[in-house]
């Protein structure tokens, strides 16, 4: 009993101490000026919602408090007048996801949706569908992503978790940026993404770029390929990742992992807060993070208006 308290008690500490310690985003009121958001009754529009970083973690290690943030974030989604078209969730679904105590994470995450079919949703009548990735907290520590692959996603297994969604006129593009890889091993908080690989990752989405028919392009992963200094970004092919992604016109690159909510372009400059919501179509590729569900209840919506894809601000339902 003494070791296995011990382990409990190193893993709670090490997860502290990795995640990045930014200033948290940005204001909490719903912009109006951007078209079709929950209240909108034009038919022909849609949105989806982000949400990223929820960290769940099984009752008994924090009380339950992440795993009610994260189902409190859920219930405001379902109870919006018009439904989004689905849910998307930007990894670290949980606080750690190997061994037993991962697969508790997992389940407790799982409480908070609902499955028909193998596929989750976020509304008990399977009428808004969840999609997901891994980020490096669902890796983590001993045996990677068998607890995600074996609870929470086991159709994607072969691809490395990589696939498509195609909503009306939007596709989406669902990448693994990878596990854990420590810059300097004496410093923890220096955590980045192990990164894509050029033959399995960088060309299955050049490929499905060109095969692509829809209006509208959106990637999505954990790590952000751009940010402030080096750090909170991935390793392996990362230039060239936003090459593509700029070369074939993906309107969006989602992201979450540092906490924070922040508006890139591929040199770098910065969107401020006051700029949103963006009407993307009349910008480069946008690199966008996401303030975590962890955090204070974040979540973003990204509506689809015709030829228009509004980035909207970051909200939160939780002070």
């Amino acid at each position: 009993m003494i070791k296995k308290h011990s382990i409990l008690l190193f893993i709670c500490f090490f997860s502290l101490f990795s995640i990045s310690f930014f200033p948290l985003a940005y204001g909490n009121q719903i912009q109006k000026a951007a078209p079709a958001l929950e209240n909108s009754s034009l038919s022909d529009d849609f949105y989806f919602v982000q949400i990223t970083d929820p960290h769940v973690m099984y009752e008994l290690f924090d009380g339950g408090k992440n795993q009610n943030k994260f189902k409190t974030v859920i219930e405001t989604v379902n109870s919006f007048t018009k439904k989004p078209a689905f849910i998307v969730i930007t990894g670290d679904l949980v606080e750690w996801g190997s061994g037993v105590f991962g697969a508790l994470n997992f389940k407790a995450f799982l409480e908070c949706l609902h499955k028909k079919d193998g596929q989750l949703y976020s509304d008990e009548n399977c009428s808004i569908p969840v999609y997901t990735i891994p980020g490096n907290h669902d890796y983590r520590w001993f045996n990677g992503l068998i607890n995600y692959h074996r609870l929470v996603d086991p159709n994607h297994v072969s691809e490395n978790d990589k696939y498509t969604v195609t909503h009306e006129n939007l596709t989406l593009f669902f990448m693994d940026a990878g596990h854990d890889y420590i810059l300097k091993p004496r410093d923890w908080i220096h955590v980045m993404g192990s990164g894509l690989t050029y033959w399995f990752d960088i060309l299955w989405l050049e490929d499905e770029l060109i095969d692509c028919n829809s209006t509208h392009k959106i990637v999505l992963m954990h790590y952000p390929a751009i940010n402030w200094g080096k750090y909170d970004t991935f390793v392996r092919n990362k230039d060239i990742f936003i090459q593509v992604c700029e070369g074939y016109n993906v309107d969006i690159v989602l992201a979450g992992h540092t906490h924070a909510s922040r508006v890139f372009d591929k040199d770098k400059n910065f969107y401020e807060n006051d700029m949103l919501p963006l009407n993307c179509s009349n910008y480069p590729t946008l690199h966008v993070q996401t303030g975590a569900c962890k955090e204070g209840g974040f979540y973003r919506n990204i509506t689809i208006s015709g030829e228009h894809i509004w980035l909207n601000r970051c909200e939160h339902i939780i002070t």
